[in-house]
């Protein structure tokens, strides 16, 4: 940034209650003018001169003192040596960066929220009123148990729920995120991280809301600013953070609506009048500006005043929360008494108190000491700034749209992998230049004899066509005493000292790849045949193992990221129905889209290095393989995974047939227990109806004996009648 601010600025009260426009002004100003400082002013020189240095060729020779000792000698003049370099720094650079681009990974969002757990306690109340229900009403129960998930009794309803329970709205995000990241290009984002990571220091990944769409980029740290008091190597202690770029007026029109004539007049005329020109950004350091306006966008950490209180949340859990604000749905007739001994004794007779939160404020601004108008600062845009990274039911820290970490940092000293490599590049440069200087100072070799000693009858014309053809020559030693006087040989080849310097060379490129952990081995370029496979191994370990801290903070920036797009992106989405349900279909839109409450949700990201998509099918090919070897898949399972499956993806597979297997083993232990019941009335059944029929056989029986006795009885009878009768007639006929 250009260094034209004022430094006696003082930072506005935060305490006062009218935050207008005039306050983001002087504020936005006060964030800039902090800037102007040594710390900051050597961060930026060291970024220009490893970027210079990157670059390679003439951009290597930027010292005065490399330029003057090596290409002047004392007198001012010339020493006819060439600009020559060796670029080690590209390839280290390069390394990372294609490092960078090999590097795969998993990017989990697993919510932390409580609402998840009081959401499936929900989930099953509701099953469990159904089931009540159904019990209560046998009329309905085949139509419940058709719609929901209601068993025959309440314990295999919960036993089901539990072994099928999946958070469809953690789905539904990680969707989400797969597809905006897909959208922003996270790949190419990640590749310019890491070029600025390792040539700056520190990385940048700005995540924010454009035309209800969310976008991201990767921030160049040249046009960055930030509070140096800050600690963390995340950053995220600043109190300030912002950055400065380039935008012609068009597009300055079209963003920002709420421009005067007489603003939108002084934009194009700064325009038209820089065209040419160029803009300053620090110590002699230049950058084409193509008749482009400087914008300075600045967020910081403000105050509010915002009433907190206890109430009773949805499912009836105490809950300090805000209150009597647009953003909450409580308000004073909701409030409680603190629920622990320690609340009553902070907050006394009282059921609500008064106290101060972070809250993100921003102002996009034209200073004045850019545009140079009359006018003044042209404030573009300025407030709070919209979709903040913050649940708003929690009074904690908010969180910038920048998401940052450093290589190493401590207290706005920011230090970089090239740092070391700067002046032993630069020597490497020198020794090359001596080589190249000697080596152009060389000279043929030729054949001198004395003049004395030529024969005047051959000549020297005749001596030097011999000498060119190769055959004998004739030189008259009286006068000169012996041919070693006679004949001699002249020339500057290239020494043994010179050659020494390639020693020296190499030794500076070593001690390069000692310092940065970019070696041989890990580049490729190992020479020789003859080195052991143990000592190439135990050098790209040890390469690794200093380049870790690297990948570390590559790795935090990208976990931020999906953070980020986890926590803002759903509430950018949410305010644009159309595309969610474009993205995660109707189902995902009807879930995430069901109450506001889920845009309170905390989501964490857990990033997880992976192998790469080829190395991953492979492994997880073998994997099928051994898996079939002990039957723990059948060949349906394994024909679906083969070649198109990691072993995560593997594992998951797995354990969905298992839960699939499970489930099905219960439904046909519930059915089998059903038939079996069913079998057992129907035994039942038959053996009463056969108990029934020996029953009615032996009542038959009776009868029938009965039948029979009676019969008998009375044929017994009929002949003592007979027999009676006989008598009485035999008596009667005696009489």
């Amino acid at each position: 940034m250009s260094y034209i601010f004022s430094t006696g600025n003082i930072r506005p009260n935060r305490l006062t209650s009218k935050k207008d426009k005039t306050y983001h002004k002087d504020y936005a100003k006060y964030c800039l003018s902090a800037m102007s400082n040594y710390i900051y002013r050597r961060y930026i020189n060291k970024c220009l001169i490893n970027w210079s240095f990157f670059k390679g060729g003439d951009g290597q020779w930027i010292f005065d003192e490399d330029v003057e000792s090596f290409f002047l000698d004392e007198s001012g003049d010339i020493r006819n040596r060439l600009k020559w370099t060796k670029n080690v720094i590209k390839p280290m650079v390069q390394q990372y960066v294609g490092n960078a681009i090999r590097l795969a990974y998993d990017a989990k969002a697993t919510c932390i929220s409580d609402f998840v757990i009081n959401k499936r306690e929900s989930e099953l109340a509701k099953l469990k009123t159904y089931q009540k229900i159904a019990d209560t009403y046998p009329f309905f129960k085949d139509m419940i148990k058709d719609n929901t998930g209601v068993q025959d009794t309440e314990f295999e309803t919960e036993q089901m729920f539990y072994n099928t329970f999946v958070e469809d709205y953690e789905k539904d995000i990680n969707n989400l995120i797969e597809f905006v990241a897909q959208e922003v290009n996270m790949d190419e984002l990640k590749v310019q991280i890491t070029r600025n990571l390792a040539l700056c220091g520190i990385g940048i990944y700005k995540g924010y809301e454009a035309n209800d769409i969310y976008c991201a980029e990767a921030v160049n740290p040249l046009f960055f600013i930030w509070d140096m008091s800050a600690k963390k190597p995340d950053l995220r202690d600043a109190e300030f953070m912002g950055e400065w770029y380039y935008m012609d007026a068009p597009s300055i029109f079209e963003r920002f609506q709420d421009l005067t004539n007489q603003e939108r007049e002084a934009i194009e005329n700064y325009g038209n009048q820089n065209t040419h020109n160029v803009h300053k950004i620090i110590n002699g350091i230049y950058t084409q500006a193509a008749g482009k306006v400087p914008v300075y966008e600045v967020y910081w950490k403000d105050l509010d005043k915002r009433e907190y209180g206890w109430v009773l949340d949805e499912y009836g859990y105490p809950y300090y929360t805000m209150i009597n604000n647009p953003d909450s749905k409580y308000t004073d007739k909701d409030l409680i008494k603190p629920a622990t001994d320690k609340h009553q004794k902070e907050m006394g007779d009282k059921k609500k108190h008064t106290i101060y939160v972070d809250i993100l404020r921003y102002c996009i601004l034209l200073p004045q000491e850019e545009i140079g108008n009359g006018l003044g600062d042209i404030i573009l845009e300025y407030g709070i700034a919209p979709y903040q990274e913050k649940n708003l039911y929690d009074p904690a820290n908010v969180r910038f749209p920048y998401k940052c970490y450093t290589w190493v940092y401590d207290r706005g000293d920011v230090l970089t992998p090239l740092d070391d490599v700067i002046d032993p590049q630069r020597f490497l440069n020198r020794t090359l230049s001596v080589v190249e200087s000697h080596m152009a100072n060389m000279r043929g070799t030729g054949t001198v004899i004395s003049k004395s000693a030529v024969d005047d009858r051959d000549g020297e014309a005749d001596i030097t066509r011999n000498i060119n053809a190769s055959k004998p020559i004739f030189v008259d030693t009286d006068r000169v005493g012996s041919v070693q006087n006679a004949i001699g040989t002249y020339g500057t080849n290239i020494g043994g000292g010179t050659l020494e310097l390639f020693s020296v060379i190499q030794q500076v490129q070593n001690s390069i790849q000692d310092v940065t952990g970019v070696n041989e081995a890990m580049t490729g370029t190992q020479g020789g045949s003859d080195v052991l496979v143990g000592v190439i191994e135990a050098q790209i370990q040890r390469g690794s193992l200093v380049q870790e801290p690297f990948y570390w903070a590559l790795t935090s920036i990208l976990r931020q990221a999906y953070e980020h797009i986890a926590t803002v992106g759903k509430m950018v989405y949410h305010d644009n129905p159309r595309r969610l349900a474009q993205i995660v279909g109707d189902k995902g839109f009807q879930t995430i889209n069901i109450t506001e409450d889920d845009l309170l949700q905390d989501y964490r990201i857990f990033i997880k290095r992976a192998e790469s998509p080829e190395q991953g099918i492979n492994n997880g090919n073998t994997l099928l393989f051994t898996l079939l070897q002990a039957q723990m898949i059948d060949q349906q399972m394994f024909a679906e995974l083969f070649n198109r499956s990691t072993p995560d993806s593997i594992a998951n597979a797995i354990r969905r047939f298992q839960r699939d297997k499970m489930q099905a083993d219960f439904m046909a232990q519930k059915d089998a227990t059903k038939m079996e019941a069913k079998n057992n009335v129907a035994m039942a059944e038959q053996a009463d109806q056969m108990a029934q029929q020996q029953e009615g056989q032996q009542q038959m029986a009776m009868d029938m004996q009965q039948m029979a006795h009676q019969q008998d009885i009375e044929k017994i009878a009929l002949k003592e009648g007979a027999k009676n009768e006989r008598e009485q007639a035999k008596i009667d006929s005696m009489q």
